[in-house]
């Protein structure tokens, strides 16, 4: 049987902080559809079979309210019991501590510790050296050899762990921590050339097999063909972040690269005169 997906109400209506949930909902995500920023805090809650309302922001338009929940301006934020969290990690962080059924740490502080490093690894290294590939549009020699060696360390932690998975033997926090980005790899190959093989990394590409398996990442994935489009103008510096819904007014903004780095009239609070 097809998973259920747990939202409630139009996910492309904006709702305030303060506004009640919607029934049977215990907390409310603002996210954007294509951000796998905040795509971690939905594959976490999607494991725990929380049901929750998402909202999802027009990061080109922000309302100004929304930097009294996160002044940085991004997603994901979670409002949980009057408390505004934000932060890709700690969002994800906080729904595992918040609702600790079905655990996803491993128990043993060694193994827990080491989720870290993988994880860590990944989103200091991989995350800037897939952005940098992308926004070059082509196998551009320095910026490929820079994301496969990053490619090739997650190979050889997962080799050396000898688990199917970062968290061990069954799927686990560290795992949708990676998850995001390598479910984005056809995109990349779509608007680069990049590939990934078995031959080359046979302990990710197996276990990118089992991770298309889970219900979570089964929930929470997005249509390929929304990646290619939202991927070819975000790497161009338009990005459209309501691409895949239906809202009027859309903003076009030009980044300053990739990394985060906002245009200053859409990243900040805007002042009325």
């Amino acid at each position: 049987m097809q998973h259920k997906i747990k939202m409630a109400l139009n996910e492309d209506v904006l709702r305030l902080p303060g506004d009640p949930l919607p029934e049977g909902c215990v907390l409310r995500l603002y996210s954007m559809r294509m951000c796998p920023y905040a795509q971690r805090a939905r594959l976490v809650l999607a494991a725990k079979d929380i049901k929750y309302d998402r909202v999802n922001i027009d990061l080109n338009n922000k309302p100004n309210w929304f930097f009294d929940v996160n002044p940085n301006g991004e997603v994901p934020v979670i409002i949980h019991n009057g408390s505004h969290i934000y932060q890709s990690l700690v969002c994800a962080e906080y729904v595992e501590e918040a609702f600790p059924t079905p655990k996803l740490y491993n128990t043993d502080p060694v193994d827990r510790a080491w989720e870290k490093i993988y994880y860590g690894h990944w989103n200091s290294k991989g995350i800037p050296a897939f952005y940098s590939l992308m926004k070059a549009g082509c196998l551009e020699p320095e910026q490929t050899k820079r994301l496969t060696e990053h490619i090739t360390v997650m190979e050889n932690f997962l080799q050396k762990k000898k688990t199917p998975y970062f968290s061990g033997n069954k799927l686990g926090f560290a795992d949708y921590m990676i998850w995001p980005w390598f479910e984005r790899m056809p995109m990349l190959g779509e608007i680069t050339g990049f590939q990934m093989t078995k031959e080359v990394f046979p302990n990710l590409m197996a276990w990118i097999d089992k991770m298309w398996q889970d219900k979570a990442a089964q929930e929470c994935k997005i249509d390929s063909k929304l990646f290619v489009d939202h991927y070819s103008k975000y790497r161009t510096g338009k990005p459209d972040f309501t691409i895949g819904a239906q809202k009027d007014n859309i903003v076009h903004e030009t980044l300053e690269n990739l990394d985060g780095l906002r245009d200053p009239s859409t990243r900040f609070r805007q002042e009325k005169n």
